[in-house]
């Protein structure tokens, strides 16, 4: 029964097309040859396909190629047929809804193709869209602060336990150690890292994900090894809640009260007494909020990240005397893994966001692949005092 409903849908969704004949050979012809280029795993086949500048799942074309170099679009079975769903968009610049269909099942695709037929852009397009995350109303909730990072009990699956607050993962994070990886097809996909990049990341299926008013239902997490960050006081450690779980939200960080707050409407958008020291407008690079730090005079890009303990700028943003080195170096890592090689760690003088200034901020010099020059500004600029992203709004407000 579910196979033909299942059928039944595909029909429906490959209906009656206006789209030239000439245009739908041509996506036809490509989609042939990706699939040639991912049964064979080779990427000399399928960089020909590829556009000027390709992004997958949203990601920069940099990420992107690097990704899918690295196998981030082998599938786990060979693909038997591909099916054209539905084509829409102008004839110059479609977009085509494609089903892929292995042995063991079917997912689909959308790819968009520009005006020479190559592929522009690839993302993953379920036939019914995930519940996602709800939040039912404001509520605040206590945090266990460790090494810098601050972690909240939530229930995941019916199990209890705490999980990271880290803006700078995309989507849910969840540990190997308690949830074992779905075996459904679909693309593996890759993960990016302070290390590189990581091919074929495993994800797990979650029923019901549960973190006070804030509530999701039947979406995925990526396996991500977090042993590092878990101790007696933080055990459980589920995973990480990110950007996918907070995007609709305002999120306020107190370290003072060890406490954050979740809402529809951030409090700094309203009466407040007293009102933020600076409210700074933000924009985004991949999924991260980009905030200008200021340090003698000179602006340097950097992501806002609650997962990171420490500031990190690129080893060529100049800092000169403003930039007091440690004795010690420090060696980065990404939860579960720590590089090889040590990097400087020093102070800062006086870093100005939004016209504060953050006097002896502590400071990494390394760059973080595929971040396009950006810096991090992590867990010590949180501590500084109450601090509140208002993702709809696009603002980060300072007290």
């Amino acid at each position: 029964m579910r196979q033909v409903i299942f059928a039944a849908a595909l029909a429906v969704l490959a209906g009656c097309s206006t789209t030239p004949l000439s245009v739908r050979r041509e996506i036809r012809t490509t989609l042939d040859g990706y699939r040639q280029a991912l049964d064979g795993k080779a990427f000399d086949r399928l960089e020909p396909l590829l556009s000027d500048e390709i992004r997958v799942d949203g990601m920069t074309d940099e990420l992107s190629r690097a990704g899918l170099r690295a196998g981030m679009q082998w599938p786990p079975a060979r693909i038997e047929n591909v099916q054209i769903l539905k084509i829409s968009g102008a004839s110059n610049s479609p977009d085509a809804r494609v089903a892929l269909y292995t042995a063991r099942g079917c997912f689909v695709m959308r790819f968009g193709f520009d005006s020479a037929g190559k592929i522009r852009s690839i993302d993953e397009a379920p036939l019914w869209n995930p519940r996602g995350t709800v939040l039912k109303g404001d509520f605040k909730s206590p945090f266990v602060g460790s090494k810098g990072l601050m972690f909240v009990e939530a229930m995941v699956n019916g199990r209890t336990g705490y999980l990271l607050l880290d803006t700078g993962s995309s989507d849910l994070l969840l540990n190997p150690k308690y949830f074992s990886a779905d075996t459904r097809a679909g693309m593996p996909g890759i993960a990016s890292t302070v290390h590189g990049l990581k091919s074929a990341p495993r994800r797990a299926f979650v029923h019901e994900l549960k973190w006070g008013n804030l509530v999701a239902n039947d979406i995925r997490g990526q396996l991500h090894e977090l042993s590092q960050m878990e101790s007696p006081g933080i055990s459980p450690l589920l995973g990480a809640l990110g950007f996918e779980q907070l995007r609709n939200c305002a999120v306020a960080f107190d370290w003072k009260s060890r406490t954050v707050e979740v809402s529809a409407r951030g409090r700094a958008a309203g009466a407040r007494n007293p009102p933020p020291r600076a409210r700074v407008g933000f924009s985004y690079f991949l999924h991260a909020p980009v905030l200008e730090a200021v340090i003698g005079g000179c602006a340097h890009p950097m992501l806002l990240d609650t997962g990171s303990q420490m500031n990190v700028l690129p080893e060529s943003d100049p800092l000169g005397a403003h930039f007091r080195r440690a004795d010690a170096n420090t060696k980065i890592s990404d939860g579960g893994e720590t590089g090889d090689r040590a990097y400087p760690l020093g102070l800062v003088d006086e870093m100005l966001i939004g016209g504060i200034a953050f006097r002896d901020m502590p400071l990494a010099i390394f760059s973080v692949p595929y971040l396009a020059g950006n810096g991090i500004l992590g867990s010590p600029a949180l501590q500084a005092g109450r601090v509140e992203i208002d993702y709809p709004r696009r603002t980060v407000s300072f007290w």
